[in-house]
Order: C-alpha cells, then sequence, then structure tokens
C-alpha cells in the first residue's frame, strides 16, 4: 500500500476547530471570550452565511495578557500587533501552521466606552452556541445587531448600504433597543457614518477620524484624527509616538521577510516624506 497522501484541511472545517480550541482555552482559564463575526452571526442578521478567512473574538480585556500566553504556549505567532493592526488597536492578529488565523479583540472599533466596562455590556445578552460539536459563547443577537453596524462603519459603501438597509426595515422596538445600546456604549459616531448622519456628530471627538475613515483622507489626516480621537491625555500621547514609527509587522509582510536596519531606514524616509507632502498639499489636519 502507498504512502497515504495528506491534503489540506478545508477552511471551513479548520475555522470550526479553531473556534472549539480557543473556547476550551479560554475556558480552562476561566476568561470570559464572545466568538463574533463569520458563521457566528444570527441569521436573522446576515442570512448569507459569510465563513471568512479568519477567526474573530473578544476578550475580557483584564484577561487578554493570559490568552495571549495560552496562545503562544499552543503554537500560535502573533501575526500583527495591536498597535500595528488598526487605527483603533483594537485586535492583534495570531498566525498557526494548522489553525490558521485569529484576531483577538480587546475592543471593537467604534466604541468609546471603557474596554472593560463595554465588554461587561457586550456579554450581558450573551449566549450559546456551538462549532466542530463544542459549545462556544456569542454575543446575544441585539449586541450582535450593534457589532453588524459598526463593522460595516469601517467596511466598503455596499456593506455600509446593507446595514442602512437592515435598521431601515427594523421593527420600531428593537430600533429603539440598537439606539439605546449605542449610546450606551458610547458608539453613536461611528453607527451615523452607516444611517448618513455624521455631520450631525461634528463636535464630538471621534468625528474627524470616522470622516477620514468614511470619506478619504490621508495618512497626515488620518494620524491627526486619532490623535483628537484618543480617550486620555496619555492614550493620545501615545497615539504622538507612535506616529513617526515604521510599522514593522506590515513592512515583513510587504517584503516577504524579516526586515533589515535599512529597510527600516528606508520605509520610515518615505514616511517623513508622505506626510511632508500631505502638509504642503494642503492635507493638513482637520
Amino acid at each position: 500500500m502507498g504512502a497515504l497522501q495528506e491534503k489540506p484541511i478545508p477552511l471551513s472545517v479548520r475555522i470550526e476547530l479553531c473556534r472549539a480550541g480557543l473556547q476550551v482555552r479560554a475556558d480552562g482559564l476561566g476568561i470570559r471570550m464572545l466568538h463574533i463575526k463569520g458563521s457566528t452571526v444570527d441569521p436573522s442578521i446576515r442570512p448569507d452565511v459569510r465563513e471568512g478567512s479568519d477567526v474573530d473574538v473578544i476578550v475580557d480585556p483584564g484577561r487578554v495578557a493570559e490568552l495571549h500566553a495560552q496562545l503562544l504556549d499552543g503554537g500560535w505567532q502573533v501575526y500583527s500587533t495591536f498597535d500595528e493592526g488598526s487605527p483603533f488597536g483594537h485586535a492583534q492578529t495570531y498566525w498557526h501552521p494548522d489553525w490558521g488565523y485569529v484576531d483577538l479583540h480587546r475592543r471593537f472599533p467604534g466604541i468609546r466606552l471603557d474596554d472593560a466596562a463595554a465588554f461587561d455590556v457586550l456579554w450581558r445578552s450573551h449566549a450559546m452556541s456551538s462549532a466542530a460539536g463544542r459549545a462556544i459563547v456569542v454575543p446575544g443577537v441585539g449586541v450582535q445587531r450593534a457589532l453588524f453596524l459598526l463593522n460595516a462603519a469601517r467596511g466598503t459603501r455596499q456593506e455600509r448600504e446593507a446595514a442602512r438597509d437592515q435598521c431601515e426595515r427594523m421593527p420600531t422596538e428593537q430600533h429603539r433597543e440598537l439606539d439605546a445600546l449605542l449610546a450606551e456604549l458610547e458608539a453613536e459616531v461611528a453607527a451615523s457614518v452607516v444611517t448618513g448622519e455624521l455631520e450631525q456628530w461634528r463636535h464630538r471627538p471621534d468625528y474627524r477620524l470616522w470622516h477620514v475613515i468614511s470619506a478619504g483622507g490621508t495618512r497626515t489626516q488620518e494620524w491627526w484624527g486619532r490623535v483628537r480621537a484618543a480617550r486620555s491625555a496619555s492614550e493620545a500621547l501615545g497615539v504622538v509616538l507612535r506616529a513617526p514609527r515604521v510599522n514593522r509587522s506590515r513592512l515583513r509582510h510587504e517584503l516577504g521577510r524579516t526586515p533589515t536596519g535599512w529597510d527600516v531606514f528606508t520605509a520610515a524616509v518615505t514616511r517623513s516624506r508622505i506626510a511632508l507632502r500631505d502638509l504642503l498639499s494642503g492635507g493638513r489636519p482637520g
């Protein structure tokens, strides 16, 4: 008999097994964790199931370090860090040769409420689902509606339109519950990107950032929006200090190898030239 032929694990199977494995690790440590996006979204919100290419979870922010250590022990590697992933610093991405990619969220973009308090709100109505025969924890349907809306705010025009259509079809009572939840999470500005009411929130500190995300702008304008959207002076200072730094994870992925010192220096020079060009061309902070 010839040697058995190895076949890659189908993506859908790998994702289900990854979800189950993550839940086992979180439960073993007693960590509250919610599975979000993909096939965990309730069919009443998204009938067309989109599994995606990775697993997304949001974790009690006070326990992120513990789950991080568990993932490293289990063979996952950090693909991009919280500071390198997005303007919101919301998720850290991990990669495993067998189970693929995991996005570990400590917050959800658009929510301005303190991370710990916000997670308590998201967890409050949690429900159970399953993956690979293993019970997993997901947000309640009301929270899923809010997250779907906020996720669309960062998405394509088509995704925003789809979320807007869903909002318009909601019964009045569901709409009231959604508005109340968004207000509790201090997420009205991000949600207004979908509803087309962003200009009503010009007085809010995160308006400028969401304006750049939804309408476009220069990198300099985005960074200034991030500074203005910071929830504290220390957070704003951290944004300012990170602005000149080269995103080493992104550079590594672009080059396909570990960047050398010269690579980093060249990228820093290019970054400075782009910022100067933005300023000289009128792309000043708004």
